[in-house]
């Protein structure tokens, strides 16, 4: 089944988290996005780590970061917001050299920005980057009994309750919903979602798998254990 659910849309509540050390450039685009961006709930920080542990604890629409950060820099950060989360990133930085652009879209930004930049300039890619998202054609949901999911956006829903799963998660899941009904050995699923060079026992598979079931909720029995067998994912 395909279904339409709500999406964030600009002049809605809408999260923003701004990470840039230099405060009188973290204020100016507090303000001016404050201003020109109707609904907006701004959090700012200074310091790489400290942003890292506010994206720990809550999730946001949209990351605005700059690169060189204290502690943990924007490339390093971005790379952990990519391990659980696929919303909009914009990088800030006055590192304006091609391979440190390339770098930032390798690691999954939306958009680089060179310093110096206007704030208005910073608001447009806001705009654009989220009406990107809602107009993509993927923007449709499936549904498995009481599991809503889009794979292409990485988001998944348990009774209309958004679950977010960190990247090895979403792997096993994909691979699970992909595959109803068919049972993987622990050396099966090792060697698709960790990879054929990977040298870890099957315990690993067990802890995700945990994991895994304890962030379905009400959707955790679809995930079956099969004796001496593996796994296999049925409602």
């Amino acid at each position: 089944m395909v279904f339409f659910i709500y999406e964030k849309r600009v002049g809605e509540t809408m999260k923003i988290l701004i990470v840039e050390d230099e405060k009188h450039l973290n204020d100016l685009l507090f303000e001016y996005i404050q201003e020109h961006i109707e609904g907006a709930m701004i959090t700012q920080s200074y310091d790489g780590f400290d942003a890292y542990g506010k994206i720990s604890n809550t999730p946001f629409d949209v990351y605005i970061l700059d690169v060189n950060l204290p502690h943990m820099d924007g490339f390093e950060l971005c790379k952990k917001i990519r391990e659980s989360y696929q919303t909009p990133i914009i990088m800030i930085s006055a590192l304006s050299d091609e391979q440190n652009q390339l770098h930032g879209y390798d690691l999954g930004i939306d958009e680089f920005i060179t310093k110096p930049y206007s704030p208005k300039l910073v608001i447009k890619k806001i705009k654009a980057i989220i009406a990107r998202y809602n107009q993509s054609d993927t923007s449709y949901y499936n549904e498995y009994g009481v599991i809503k999911y889009n794979i292409d956006k990485h988001e998944i829903f348990v009774e209309d309750i958004k679950i977010e799963l960190n990247n090895k998660e979403w792997l096993l899941f994909n691979l699970f919903i992909e595959n109803i009904g068919t049972v993987f050995s622990r050396e099966s699923i090792l060697n698709k979602v960790w990879g054929y060079d990977y040298f870890g026992g099957d315990r690993t598979v067990d802890t995700h798998i945990k994991r895994l079931r304890q962030k379905l909720h009400q959707a955790k029995d679809y995930i079956k254990t099969v004796y001496k067998s593996g796994y296999k994912f049925e409602k």
